[in-house]
């Protein structure tokens, strides 16, 4: 029976300088072509060794994506080289993106302080007193916080005679929402007490007016940061939009050029000589070598061993009685 393995491997050589072209044209358009890693069949001691290879093409394919954002990319041709006009471009680009980055994380950060602190005072919307007010007593200690169910009736029942007053301004599922107020003497001792009430201090941020004026302040601030945020992603869009029909032939060629530089690494190198490897489907074997051919000066050597191999290691079937 006649050995027909459903792949074959195929043995590429040619001179160095052309390793490139042939990546391109015999590799890269073909999806039927399957590279694989030369050096694994091949031993350095014999001279081989792994080609150099460009990571510019891989770090601009980020830069680009990064600069687009969540906007995506079409689908373009490449153009045919990264110009000194398109590195000016990118440049320009990049240093207003940069500025616009730090305006929304700016912005961000204000949105999340407000929206934290709405958060923390909304559970103190029952308290009628201002909160700065509050902190500037000197002989009293004002705790904020929450207390759950089972402290508050220890407080009603053990300690009610204590010097400890606890307001309550709201509950929830984790428990009472209050102040404790208790004079600054014994504060050692009600935070022992507090502690036994298991009652959770919270650290609410200076802000002045009770807990509700707060709260409509934080809300109507951020109702203003988004209003801002919103227009600063639309300046941003409306900079990636504007440089979209340089951006986008670029980047369609440093995806072709990372790809190539990909497909490089598969290669291996011994003076001005290439060596590549590739499978391929049976039908698909008489394109792949004309598409050589066109090169020229590329030699082409069926792997019939390697092949076998891998077929019967796939398959569990050998030809060897």
């Amino acid at each position: 029976m006649l050995f027909e393995p459903k792949m074959q491997l195929v043995w590429v050589n040619g001179p160095i300088g052309r390793l490139t072209d042939f990546l391109e044209r015999c590799c890269l358009n073909q999806g039927t072509v399957h590279p694989a890693r030369a050096l694994d069949n091949m031993t350095p001691a014999a001279g081989y060794a792994a080609p150099q290879t460009d990571e510019s093409w891989t770090a601009l394919v980020a830069r680009l994506e990064a600069d687009a954002g969540d906007d995506s990319l079409p689908l373009t041709h490449p153009c045919e080289e990264f110009s000194p006009r398109q590195r000016q471009l990118l440049e320009e680009l990049e240093h207003q993106l940069a500025e616009s980055d730090a305006d929304l994380k700016l912005l961000n950060d204000q949105l999340t302080l407000c929206r934290i602190g709405s958060d923390q005072f909304r559970q103190f919307a029952g308290l009628e007193v201002p909160v700065d007010q509050l902190e500037q007593c000197r002989f009293v200690q004002v705790r904020f916080g929450c207390m759950p169910q089972r402290g508050l009736e220890m407080l009603q029942r053990d300690y009610s005679k204590d010097c400890l007053l606890f307001l309550p301004c709201g509950q929830n599922e984790q428990g009472c929402w209050g102040v404790c107020l208790a004079p600054m003497v014994e504060a050692a001792r009600i935070d022992g007490i507090l502690a036994e009430l298991r009652f959770e201090p919270v650290h609410l941020p200076g802000a002045a007016g009770t807990p509700a004026q707060i709260v409509e302040n934080l809300e109507r601030n951020i109702r203003l940061l988004e209003a801002e945020k919103a227009a600063a992603l639309d300046h941003r869009s409306a900079l990636w939009q504007q440089a979209k029909p340089w951006a986008a032939p670029l980047y369609a060629l440093a995806c072709r050029r990372a790809r190539v530089e990909e497909l490089r690494r598969c290669a291996a190198v011994r003076g001005e000589r290439f060596f590549y490897c590739v499978w391929l489907r049976q039908p698909d074997l008489a394109a792949f070598e004309a598409s050589c051919r066109g090169l020229g000066q590329l030699d082409l050597l069926p792997d019939r061993v390697l092949a076998r191999r891998a077929w019967e290691q796939e398959t569990g079937r050998s030809e060897r009685k």
